[in-house]
């Protein structure tokens, strides 16, 4: 396929596409955007190659004179050029309703394995996971895996020491954990161990499987909404395959980087969802002709969600390194970030631009 040339008129597009055609020279037209100038181009693709010259030739004669007789304006019909996104009539969002799914019923199970746990007098406590928790989380340090052989037959009172045990046992808590141990001059051997250990024995699955895990109603329905939200607009122009390309690159990206900053202990959809924003708020600026329903005032709201947490963990930063409180805010600033850088990397790539339908 080789482009042959680049008109700034639609109706002239229009005109020497459907002349080609009826040369039987197949071609496509693929629309542009010239950021400086504000205007629209349209790119002439060739793509039979044994008919290349003969396309040239064709092309050179139509710009000496576009409005020749012989030029016509093709009939009302689906056009070469078209700006407007094609979706079957009853549009499913698919993967976006699948990955809601699968949250809800994760927390779902969650939830159930709480409450039995309660019931049998184990308190609330934030490093005491649940079955399921255990199996999704990033990592699981081996202190914290013989926990779950303890549930079934101690006492509260004896799990409740293994817990504080082997949260002062040595295991990657991150580099946040490692810097604030080294400007208070304190040990930095409880938070040092080896990295993926789970992942590294082939549990690869904890890579993604973190994102789909949430703390509590809060938390899980303020995620889905904002998936529903901005889910569903681009697997309506990507698809479902490519936006699940987006998403495991988003989930997988930001779930590394918070691990490395924190440690296991993260979980959460928003890394995916800052990544989705981030890309809709790119492909806006480079290909604004898709039509993705991201307002300004949405933007500012997750500018300012992100900002705030930040400010949060700073605070928290500041009391940690200069008193002697331990505040811990447990927010993955690391994923929110990274997230959408990640999604704005995407956004410029062409594999996941929206298709012109010919």
């Amino acid at each position: 396929m080789r482009l042959v040339g680049t008109l700034k008129s639609e109706n002239d597009a229009k005109r020497i596409c459907h002349f080609l055609k009826l040369q039987e020279i197949a071609n496509s037209c693929e629309v542009g955007f010239e950021p400086r100038t504000g205007q629209m181009s349209y790119q002439l693709w060739i793509h039979d190659e044994d008919r290349i010259e003969e396309a040239f030739k064709i092309f050179e004669d139509f710009l000496k004179d576009p409005k020749a007789s012989k030029y016509k304006e093709p009939e009302p019909e689906p056009l070469p050029v078209s700006e407007k996104v094609s979706l079957p009539s009853r549009f499913r969002f698919h993967l976006t309703f699948l990955i809601i799914a699968i949250s809800v019923f994760v927390f779902f199970i969650h939830t159930m394995q709480q409450v039995a746990l309660q019931k049998k007098g184990f308190l609330k406590q934030s490093l005491l996971l649940t079955p399921i928790q255990a199996l999704l989380m990033f990592d699981l340090p081996p202190a914290f895996e013989t926990l779950e052989g303890l549930l079934e037959d101690d006492s509260p009172e004896e799990v409740g020491k293994a817990v504080l045990t082997a949260t002062q046992s040595s295991y990657w808590k991150g580099m946040y954990a490692w810097v604030v141990a080294k400007i208070n001059n304190t040990s930095t051997l409880p938070g040092e161990g080896p990295l993926f250990l789970k992942i590294r024995q082939g549990e690869v699955w904890r890579l993604i499987s973190p994102c789909i895990l949430h703390k509590d109603l809060l938390h899980i329905l303020f995620n889905m909404l904002w998936l529903w939200y901005l889910g569903r607009p681009i697997e309506a122009r990507i698809g479902p395959f490519r936006t699940l390309l987006l998403s495991l690159i988003a989930g997988a990206g930001t779930n590394i980087l918070q691990y490395l900053m924190s440690g296991p202990f993260f979980i959460g959809y928003s890394g995916v969802i800052t990544a989705l924003a981030g890309f809709i708020w790119m492909r806006e600026r480079i290909a604004p002709w898709e039509g993705y329903p991201l307002t300004k005032g949405t933007l500012y709201f997750l500018l300012v969600f992100i900002l705030a947490i930040f400010g949060i963990q700073a605070v928290a930063f500041f009391i940690q390194t200069f008193s002697h409180y331990d505040f811990t805010p447990n927010i993955a600033n690391t994923a929110h970030i990274s997230g959408a850088v990640i999604g704005i990397l995407c956004g410029r790539l062409k594999c996941f631009a929206q298709k012109v339908r010919p």
